[in-house]
């Protein structure tokens, strides 16, 4: 509209500027020529703006299409889902799988990162003439992929290689490296309530085998409960649904729900390899490909936030554990994580049911089956940063740095196995304090006091095995 202005305003300029000093006889030659070159400037200078605004216009158009093409749907669709859960100012334990702080991209499609952990322990005398254990252990290097395949389907994956690799002995006592993919799936997104999910599945079985990495948590080890019962990180080959439903304005319900290939099948001797009293479950996870048993189970979490800082998870496994299908192994899990300011309390229970409803392999070694089994944890948080810290050291101890003050509880009762009922009970104390440069980088110390009962109940049986821990983590 302006630009019409500008040109009825030189038109007008023209016919008073020619037309009129004939008519009335006003003008000189002179005033005629100086008007002229005046209204022949004004009309150069209206066509300099009407050349620009069309470059600009075509370089905001190129942008937009540029734009379009690294960001399906006008935005990276990942990088989106770790936004929101900053933006809403939720901890990162709020999120899940997808959440992860991407920093760099590849292609026009694809977002790569990853995270690092590694350890110092040092271990009291644990039985008999075992010495003191002090040892280092780069525990975990977990690259991982995240990609827009296009504006409906997402690809994600995450490779953990553990304490060095398959070829590579462990620092860590009684562990030995690995490689193996961690999950990788395929989303076929269609709406908030309902989309598919196929591949290697990160089973939502409680809400720390979905953000269990370690820059993410505050502690080195992660919970008893978490090792045993429920034998995190649990991946299984399947496929099922997740979506979303929104009741009000402040509540949301997730859930997930998926058939998967299940536990490793009890064998004819009943025994898996490693497999004992204690890390029966355990042992008898990663059936990720087509292994030997042919049940399938299913996985689902259901959860609950009636406002920003609450959610409430229930979950459950299921599935037979043979190939006659007459022993089933049921795992049930509660999780809670709950934020109020720097205050954080996280916490999660479980409980696991071996149902023999047949003959069962190996009767003679039953007592490698459990029955009831029950563990918990919980664990208060406070973030915090001392003022003086950063009036002393402001380029040190910046506004992204904190403190985290941590302390855990946990117990595992693991049951009575097979027939006989005697039980396994473990409890644990952990405090601890961390340091975070910035939130993707975590500094770790902790000290675990430990509890043990052989199956007798006999306080002369406890096991001393303390642990003084030191670790640094960090997302890449």
């Amino acid at each position: 509209m302006k630009k019409y202005i500008v040109m009825f305003m030189c038109l007008s300029a023209l016919f008073f500027g020619t037309v009129c000093p004939v008519v009335y006889g006003a003008a000189t030659d002179e005033a005629l020529r100086a008007k002229a070159e005046a209204m022949e400037k004004m009309l150069m200078d209206l066509k300099s703006q009407l050349e620009t605004q069309v470059e600009t216009t075509k370089e905001l158009e190129s942008l937009r299409d540029d734009v379009k093409g690294i960001m399906p749907g006008n935005e990276f669709y990942w990088a989106k889902k770790a936004r929101d859960l900053q933006d809403k100012g939720l901890a990162p334990y709020f999120g899940g799988p997808e959440t992860k702080p991407f920093l760099g991209s590849f292609g026009r499609k694809t977002y790569i990162g990853g995270y690092m952990d590694h350890e110092l322990q040092f271990s009291e005398k644990q039985s008999g003439n075992e010495r003191k254990q002090r040892t280092f252990d780069q525990h975990r290097l977990v690259p991982f992929i995240y990609s827009d395949v296009s504006d409906r389907v997402k690809f994600a994956t995450e490779i953990e290689i553990e304490h060095g690799g398959p070829q590579t002995s462990s620092g860590s006592i009684g562990q030995s490296g690995d490689i193996k993919v961690e999950f990788a799936t395929i989303d076929f997104l269609m709406t908030d309530w309902l989309n598919y999910r196929g591949g290697i599945i990160l089973s939502p079985l409680g809400k720390l085998n979905l953000v269990h990495d370690a820059p993410l948590l505050d502690l080195t080890d992660r919970p008893m409960v978490n090792t045993n019962l429920i034998p995190t990180t649990l991946s299984e080959s399947g496929m099922g649904f997740f979506g979303t439903f929104y009741p009000t304005e402040m509540s949301k319900i997730d859930y997930e729900i998926y058939v998967v290939n299940g536990f490793q099948s009890l064998q004819d001797d009943g025994d898996q390899a490693g497999t004992n009293a204690e890390s029966f479950i355990r042992s008898s996870r990663g059936s990720v490909e087509n292994d030997n048993n042919t049940n399938f189970a299913i996985v689902g979490r259901l959860a609950y936030s009636p406002f920003l800082g609450l959610e409430v998870g229930g979950s459950f496994h299921t599935g037979y554990v043979d190939q006659t299908g007459s022993n089933r192994l049921t795992i049930l899990a509660l999780d809670w994580t709950y934020q109020r300011g720097p205050f954080e309390l996280v916490g999660e229970m479980g409980h696991s049911n071996f149902e023999r409803e047949g003959s069962t392999p190996g009767a003679q070694k039953s007592d490698l089956l459990p029955g009831d089994s029950f563990g918990y944890y919980i664990e208060p948080r406070y973030h915090y940063m001392p003022q003086f810290l950063q009036d002393l050291a402001p380029t040190f101890f910046t506004e992204d740095s904190t403190f985290t003050g941590v302390v855990r509880w946990g117990e595992t009762n693991m049951g009575n196995f097979g027939y006989d009922l005697g039980k396994i009970r473990r409890a644990r104390l952990t405090p601890g304090v961390n340091f975070r440069y910035t939130e993707d980088t975590v500094f770790k110390a902790e000290y675990q006091v430990n509890w043990e009962n052989g199956r007798s109940f006999d306080p002369l049986h406890e096991v001393s095995n303390n642990v003084l821990m030191f670790s640094v983590a960090t997302y890449f």
